[in-house]
């Protein structure tokens, strides 16, 4: 079974970004720093509507891996059946952030310091060996999995809306 660790490392590797300002993002980690621009131009603000809107701003990293799994059962007859399967699994996970402030002025918000990933808020697990393979087109259980492609982004939210930064 991978972790979810271990998938967010794997959507590093196909990574592609976005021409931004003053975005920095480590997808293995969920660390790193995005600017008060960048969340400015995703949703139209000026300064004085980011200033009263930082507190509502969130940070999300969504995934999207392909997986390879092997379904076994018992026939009918008592003879071993398999198929094999790919599927493709959503995920998002929360990224921790706190607002940056100027260092001279402490009213004046520079952008957000991402902080590690928080929960995975999604709503299927990761298939893995031993688990069900129900809702992959066979009953019976999975006997191997493996990763064939993961990829992800960067999203800034705020009221509903999420907006990407980096894909």
């Amino acid at each position: 079974m991978k972790s979810a660790k271990t998938l967010v490392a794997l959507a590093a590797a196909t990574l592609a970004t976005v021409a931004i300002a003053a975005v920095t993002f480590d997808p293995v980690t969920g660390t790193g720093f995005v600017g008060k621009g960048d969340v400015q131009t995703a949703f139209g603000w000026n300064n004085q509507q980011l200033q009263q809107n930082a507190d509502g701003v969130g940070f999300t990293f969504d995934q999207s891996t392909r997986y390879s799994i092997v379904c076994q059962w018992v026939t009918g007859e008592g003879t071993p059946g398999e198929k094999p399967h790919e599927v493709t699994h959503k995920r998002t996970f929360q990224v921790n952030s706190a607002i940056a402030y100027d260092t001279r002025t402490r009213n004046q918000i520079t952008g957000f310091n991402l902080n590690g990933f928080g929960s995975d808020i999604s709503p299927m697990p990761v298939p893995a060996e031993g688990g069900s393979c129900l809702g992959y087109g066979a009953e019976g259980t999975i006997k191997s999995v493996s990763v064939i492609s993961s990829e992800g982004g960067l999203y800034v939210t705020y009221g509903g809306m999420s907006v990407p930064l980096m894909y």
